[in-house]
């Protein structure tokens, strides 16, 4: 009983709700609310519509209506005027650390089909004693951060600093680097035996062995990259283009 109750009251207020919203309509539909319009020009009291309307620019006022903010800067915490320096700030920072390096190498690799070009030179840097593999571009670290390699040579190396300033350094023989310093000097060698070569010969003698290395090396490069290109040119896609 009670479930078909409450259906009936729900019902009767639907149904006097949707009563409300008819009669609404049928009053619109009539025309209620349509009876308005605009007044002419001439009959409207500026006086009616909240007083007149200022027509006229805003105009800035005079700077010195403005001396209190000047006197009394409002971001001060003692209101007083913050001091003007007569001199400049110096913006010249300090002054470039010389460059104290040692070119102990340098790795030239000419570009290929298979391999890309490669300058990177092996320096020493005296300052931390050691050594640091830098390619063109690429600055140096700590104090001499300020030395970029700029350009690799076979036997030398060009550096530069902010200051526009060059340096070139020469690529020595191992036996003519000179030592870092704290390095231990190698003892004192005794008299050569009659018969036996000297030293300048010997030094002689260990760079032609570092050389015959070196081209030695690079001809194991070469064949590495004609093996390679070989691969290439008898693989499956090449064959079928």
């Amino acid at each position: 009983m009670m479930d078909i109750r409450s259906a009936r009251m729900t019902t009767f207020a639907l149904a006097g709700i949707c009563g409300v919203l008819v009669l609404a309509g049928l009053i619109q539909f009539a025309g209620y609310g349509r009876g308005y319009g605009w007044l002419p020009a001439e009959e409207v009291d500026p006086g009616e519509l909240g007083g007149e309307i200022d027509r006229k620019p805003f105009k800035m006022p005079a700077l010195a209506s403005f001396s209190q903010v000047d006197s009394r800067p409002l971001f001060n915490e003692d209101r007083m005027p913050t001091p003007i320096s007569d001199g400049e700030p110096d913006a010249a920072g300090p002054p470039p650390v010389p460059l104290n390096v040692t070119l102990t190498g340098v790795i030239l690799v000419r570009q290929t089909e298979t391999t890309p070009e490669l300058r990177v030179a092996m320096v020493r840097d005296n300052l931390r004693n050691e050594t640091v593999a830098l390619k063109v571009g690429m600055p140096l670290s700590g104090d001499q951060a300020g030395w970029t390699l700029v350009a690799l040579a076979p036997r030398l190396a060009t550096f530069k600093n902010a200051s526009d300033e060059t340096a070139e350094i020469e690529l020595y023989p191992a036996a003519a680097q000179p030592q870092p310093p704290g390095a231990q000097r190698p003892p004192a060698v005794a008299p050569a035996p009659p018969g036996a070569p000297a030293p300048g010969k010997q030094d002689n003698a260990a760079e032609t062995d570092l050389a015959k290395r070196i081209e030695e090396r690079r001809r194991q490069m070469r064949e590495e990259a004609e093996r390679l290109r070989s691969q290439r040119g008898n693989s499956p896609a090449e064959q079928k283009n």
